[in-house]
């Protein structure tokens, strides 16, 4: 009787593991891990480049940053406005479309109207441009832009918000209209123009290209007051006489104006220099320097 009981006693304890073994086997058929982490965006303004020529525009780099988990459940970003429409940007007296391209600089797949769709592909850094059409020549100031961005594989997994400023500095320059293609270089250049025979009235003209983002201050100095001086004996002075912009101005002491519209398509302009003839003037070498100063508004 004892070593039936001791059989019995057995089989009871074998029935409960595996009692306890189909439990712990439907627990993990309960289905995938969730899809979460950590990302942010960033679009870099301090490393924007500019085109100098089409559209003169600006590009901004951007980038998305995913957790491992992330880039591996995630399938696609989605970015839009908050409010709906175009990505726009946002200045005090001024707002202006910009667009979103991928990496190769080319248009982003868009689905609806404007939403821009980003394929993950298990990546954890997605990068992509901010191009700003005209970009450089908006009105000096701060412009604020603000992105929806959704993090989704078949369903919405989060939502992020981002809002960047772009800066728009103000820039003025300056080259010699008709002569060549460079700018003059922000330190100043030199120009010589040379008047002819002093002993009767002559008229030249330097004519300059001028464009600018913003007004234009102009400022202008004679070392010798307006004279034309001899180069061997200072006390021989030849008068002479500067117009620009339709202005006669009188360099016997500092002259500063404004340029009241905007050069944003450059402007041609023209200084004219003119003398006074001096028919007994001493012979010889006669000059004056003058310093024109440009600056932005």
């Amino acid at each position: 009787m004892n070593v039936y009981r001791t059989k019995k006693e057995y089989l009871i304890l074998a029935i409960i593991c595996i009692g306890f073994a189909g439990f712990s086997h439907a627990e993990s058929n309960q289905g995938p891990p969730l899809c979460n982490g950590h990302w942010h965006v960033q679009l870099k303004t301090q490393s924007a480049t500019s085109e100098e020529k089409g559209q003169r525009g600006v590009w901004i780099p951007g980038t998305i940053y995913l957790d491992r988990a992330l880039s591996l459940c995630a399938k696609n970003i989605v970015i839009k406005q908050p409010q709906g429409g175009e990505p726009m940007l946002k200045g005090l007296a001024s707002q202006h479309r910009y667009e979103l391209k991928n990496t190769s600089r080319q248009s982003i797949t868009t689905t609806g109207r404007n939403d821009y769709v980003l394929p993950i592909l298990g990546q954890r850094k997605i990068n992509f441009w901010a191009y700003v059409p005209n970009g450089n020549d908006f009105y000096p100031g701060g412009y604020q832009g603000i992105l929806e961005i959704e993090l989704k594989n078949n369903t919405l997994i989060s939502t992020n918000s981002y809002a960047f400023s772009y800066q728009v500095k103000p820039y003025v320059r300056a080259k010699i209209a008709n002569s060549n293609n460079s700018w003059m270089p922000a330190t100043g250049t030199s120009v010589r123009v040379n008047l002819g025979n002093l002993t009767q009235k002559n008229s030249k003209e330097l004519p300059i290209f001028i464009e600018s983002n913003s007004y234009v201050g102009v400022s202008m100095s004679s070392e010798n007051n307006g004279y034309l001086v001899n180069l061997t004996n200072k006390n021989n002075k030849v008068p002479y006489k500067l117009q620009f912009l339709g202005q006669q101005l009188n360099l016997a002491n500092n002259v500063e104006f404004n340029i009241t519209n905007r050069l944003l398509n450059g402007q041609k302009m023209a200084i004219i220099f003119q003398n006074t003839p001096m028919p007994f003037a001493r012979a010889g070498q006669y000059e004056d320097i003058i310093t024109i100063n440009l600056f932005a508004r």
